[in-house]
Parts: C-alpha cells; sequence; structure tokens
C-alpha cells in the first residue's frame, strides 16, 4: 500500500528590531496566516515557478495548502498529417501536500521526489516563497523553516548520564509563545535587542541538574533550534560531546485515504511529546 510520508518543521516569523512606526503590529501567527492568503507566486530558479495554492480552513488555528511548482518543458512526438517529428511544448506542476497549526507554529511537509530529494529541500524553497510576500517584506520579517527533531535518545543519555558538564543550545529571536524560561525565551529576547538573528550559548558546571537541561533541550528541540552536552556516562569513562539535531520528525500516512485533518491531529500530538514529555 503507497505511503506518504510528512515531516514536521517550525515556522518562525522573525521581526527585525529595528523596525519603524510603518509597520504594522501583527504578531508572527497573523504574518503566516496573511502571507498564505496572499497564494504567492515566486520565480526561484530559470523555468521555474514555485506556488502556494488550495488553501483550506480547519478552523481557527489549523488548516492545509499545496506547495509546488510549474516547469516549461518540451516534448517531441511524431505528427501523423506532416510525417514529420515535431516538438511540442508542455507544463508539468508537482505538488505536494503541507499542513499547518498556526497557534503553535507548526508545517508538516509531506515528501514529493519531484520537487526535492527531501522534506528539508521542500521546505527550503517554501521559505523562500513566504520570504517573498507582501506582509512579510513590508514588515521586515525573516522566514525560518526549521526541522523539529526527535530529542528522545539526546534525553535519554542526559538521563543515565553519570555527569551532565556543559551544555550548548543554539536560540533565534523572538521563539514560541510555549518556549523555556530559561534559555530560550530570554535569550530571544537579547537577540533581538542585539540585532542579531541567531545565536548559541554554553553553560559548563561540574555536574549540571539534569531537569533544567531537560527542560531547555525539550524547548529547544521544539523550536526548531540545535544543541549540545558533554556528559560522563559513567563515572571511569572520559567525557563524550553528543548532539541534539539532524532529520525532522517523520510520520507516515497512507497515500491514498489520508485526511490532512488527521495528520494534523497526529502531528499536534508529536509536537507536545517533544516539547512535554508525553
Amino acid at each position: 500500500m503507497p505511503s506518504i510520508e510528512y515531516s514536521l518543521f517550525r515556522a518562525k516569523m522573525i521581526r527585525s528590531p529595528q523596525q519603524s512606526f510603518l509597520h504594522d503590529d501583527f504578531t508572527p501567527r497573523q504574518i503566516f496566516e496573511f502571507a498564505l492568503k496572499e497564494r504567492p507566486s515566486s520565480k526561484l530558479n530559470v523555468g521555474r515557478t514555485w506556488h502556494i495554492g488550495n488553501i483550506k480552513e480547519f478552523g481557527p488555528d489549523s488548516g492545509y495548502f499545496a506547495f509546488g511548482r510549474t516547469t516549461r518543458a518540451t516534448n517531441t512526438k511524431f505528427d501523423d498529417e506532416t510525417g514529420n517529428f515535431v516538438n511540442e511544448d508542455f507544463q508539468t506542476s508537482p505538488y505536494t501536500h503541507v499542513v499547518f497549526n498556526s497557534k503553535i507554529g507548526f508545517l508538516g511537509i509531506a515528501h514529493n521526489h519531484r520537487l526535492a530529494r527531501s522534506a528539508i529541500g521542500i521546505s527550503k524553497k517554501l521559505q523562500l516563497v513566504l520570504g517573498q510576500t507582501g506582509v512579510v517584506r513590508s514588515n521586515d520579517v525573516e522566514v525560518v523553516i526549521s526541522p523539529i527533531s526527535d530529542p528522545q535518545s539526546f534525553l535519554n543519555t542526559i538521563a543515565n548520564a553519570y555527569r551532565v558538564m556543559r551544555f550548548t543550545a543554539h536560540f533565534t529571536g523572538p521563539n514560541p509563545f510555549d518556549a523555556d524560561e530559561y534559555f530560550q525565551r530570554p535569550l530571544s529576547v537579547y537577540a533581538a535587542s542585539a540585532n542579531a538573528s541567531k545565536g548559541k550559548a554554553q553553560i559548563d558546571g561540574e555536574n549540571l541538574r539534569k531537569e533544567v537541561v531537560t527542560e531547555v533541550a525539550r524547548s529547544t528541540a521544539a523550536s526548531g533550534n540545535k544543541a549540545s552536552a558533554r556528559v560522563k556516562r559513567t563515572k571511569s569513562q572520559a567525557p563524550v560531546t553528543i548532539g541534539l539535531k539532524g532529520e525532522p520528525i517523520k510520520r507516515r500516512f497512507d497515500e491514498d485515504s489520508h485526511d490532512p485533518k488527521a495528520v494534523i491531529n497526529e502531528l499536534t500530538s508529536v509536537y507536545k511529546e517533544v516539547r512535554v514529555d508525553g
């Protein structure tokens, strides 16, 4: 039975701290929703134009849209009337499925190998298209779409380690509404105040508190950011560095009968497991 694979991404609309009074007082959620409603099309490559279309709203917080590209191509065929081989221009329009939860700020992007090698490749094109919408450009907003990685292996190593001696986390500003109070939230404010788009911070100690590291690691993963830790797995073992990064979380659905509403519900549950221990 053919299946369709969705990957989980964080969509962030990052405002410039040096905005004038002429800019609208829109929230990141509103900017995302307004950008979608523009149904943007952008020519990102020679002969290839990317489009957002087929937008559906399932409620105040969630919905679906199709994302794909049109390409002009030439096909050679034999013309029976003239007895000649002729070139015929035609247009191809492969697309894929995207679901979203605008309150939380995540996207589920289905992979289509005709668009890119991976869902990450598709997300980069979507980031560029959203970045060229009128509402984004007029408000000096940077669009960042980054994978939400599964933190469980990282968290298990932290929980079972003899000691955690160093923790490093990346951040962007501003971060999602549910960012942790220790790290992601205050540092996103710091980044915005310093006119920075991203950064990282590190803490060191003989034995860092695992519950704090775990909370920040969950928040970092849910924010689509990277983290690493220096740990001693056992008392006699030398310290090693472990990382929280990589591929987005994936879920498969039946291709012929999959329901975007059900996909959103499943990915919302997955997100909550990442952010708060499920």
